[in-house]
């Protein structure tokens, strides 16, 4: 063994003895160190009950969970789908087949109110050849032109002096909103002709005219329809040209005809 000084020795020994003794060491029950609120004398709380905390429940689906097969996801979606497309059938069944609430019968026409009333005293009569039942050019205008169809008919009304007049109504349907103003202008002129009335062609009025053609004339066109109106006076001895040559009566005529026009009557 090497030598050993003795004054190394000495300083050695003295060096060991001027270190403080160290504390003596505390070891906790459990074997943990201790935390502030321990050194209180508070144990931990996962130590109260003297054992470990108990540990995490498990987080998804259990390990061994059967899994659903895909043909049962299929019919679960199919019936899904199925079942919509029944109900949506059956509301569009329900919207397109409900019974009306209201009648949807369609109503009679309404005339517009006018100043005379106008009582019905033929029933209509349509006929398809209108030529056959005009004079002069107004005939040849409808050779050239035929008409669709022509209605006529007859009403009476009672004036404020209590005369009561007969007014032919004759509708007369053309092909075209021209062909209908062009018969118009033929059947307005002076000594053109005219549509006959049912009285020219044989209707008997007891005790009425024979003819209406020298009463109160009116005619207007609207859209593809002429519409003729002649108004005398019911009583015969009253339908004589010399009271119809009078202008009052005249003019009293045809505003009975205009009125009967404005109502749309026979339409």
């Amino acid at each position: 063994m090497p030598e050993v000084h003795p004054l190394r020795w000495i300083l050695v020994v003295e060096q060991y003895d001027r270190r403080a003794p160290m504390p003596p060491q505390t070891r906790s029950p459990h074997g943990t160190s201790l935390m502030p609120m321990q050194a209180l004398g508070a144990p931990p709380p996962d130590l109260q009950q003297g054992g470990y905390p108990p540990p995490p429940a498990p987080i998804g689906p259990p390990p061994f969970a059967p899994a659903r097969s895909k043909a049962l996801d299929y019919t679960l979606k199919g019936l899904g789908l199925l079942g919509v497309a029944v109900v949506s059938g059956f509301l569009w069944w329900l919207t397109h087949n409900q019974a009306p609430a209201t009648d949807q019968t369609a109503p009679p026409p309404q005339h517009p109110a006018g100043k005379y009333q106008f009582v019905p005293y033929v029933a209509v009569n349509t006929v398809g050849d209108c030529a056959d039942h005009a004079t002069a050019q107004v005939q040849a205008y409808l050779r050239q032109h035929p008409c669709v169809s022509m209605s006529r008919s007859l009403y009476t009304t009672t004036l404020s002096d209590n005369d009561k007049v007969i007014s032919s109504v004759a509708v007369v349907r053309m092909p075209s909103a021209a062909d209908a103003k062009g018969l118009d202008a033929v059947s307005k002129g002076n000594g053109t002709g005219h549509v006959e009335d049912q009285v020219e062609e044989g209707y008997q009025v007891p005790n009425g005219p024979t003819s209406l053609e020298a009463g109160g004339y009116e005619s207007r066109s609207t859209g593809s329809t002429e519409v003729i109106v002649i108004t005398a006076f019911l009583n015969g001895a009253e339908d004589n040209s010399h009271a119809l040559a009078a202008q009052p009566t005249q003019d009293l005529l045809k505003a009975v005809s205009t009125d009967a026009l404005n109502q749309n009557l026979g339409r």
